[in-house]
């Protein structure tokens, strides 16, 4: 191979390498992310990603690629089945939150997410104890590495959320969630079907 030849593959490959790190390093917004929680349990159809870590440097908010309105039913459907009110004369149960997110889901899942389920009632009694309120502040929705972008049909978004659990009485606790699910376009618009890692 002519010497010239070799310099400018040489060259090219220094040069995209050079733009790779310029572009990894200018990208950053300086806001620094938590880690976040994985989910307990994993369905199968859906690669599961790898798990977010906070790192020292700065990091940036993965960007939606959703459209308009799968991504306001996400987030509409996640307030609703994350945030509860353990109140006297409020939710009787986590299934009451489930009831409030039915609306934005459909086929079975409509049914599964009104049902009692006593591996919760520990939890849940605790929520009671302290008659704690439980609100939901998003901070991402986008398609979750790794599984196909959406389609006319059909999506896949993985929703972040910050949990705060306020206490009747004592401190106010946040936790960083995050909630999977599978849309599709119905009659009536865009519907959760399932959260295939719930």
């Amino acid at each position: 191979m002519p010497r010239s030849s070799r310099f400018i593959r040489i060259s090219a490959a220094v040069g995209a390498v050079g733009t790779l790190a310029a572009l990894s390093t200018g990208c950053s917004s300086g806001a620094s992310h938590p880690s976040v929680a994985q989910p307990s349990a994993v369905s199968v159809g859906i690669p599961e990603p790898t798990a977010v870590r906070a790192s020292a440097g700065p990091a940036t908010p993965p960007s939606t690629d959703l459209p308009a309105d799968v991504e306001q039913t996400a987030r509409a459907f996640t307030a609703a089945y994350a945030e509860h009110d353990a109140r006297d004369g409020k939710d009787g149960s986590y299934a009451d939150a489930g009831g409030r997110a039915a609306k934005f889901a459909t086929g079975e899942l409509v049914d599964n997410l009104s049902q009692k389920r006593p591996g919760q009632d520990a939890e849940w009694a605790k929520l009671r104890a302290e008659q704690a309120i439980q609100t939901v502040e998003i901070t991402s929705a986008a398609t979750p590495d790794g599984a196909p972008g959406p389609t006319q049909t059909s999506a896949l978004v993985r929703v972040h959320y910050t949990l705060t659990t306020t206490p009747h009485s004592g401190t106010e606790q946040r936790s960083n969630e995050q909630l999977a699910l599978r849309l599709e376009h119905t009659s009536q618009g865009w519907r959760v079907t399932a959260l295939p890692w719930a």
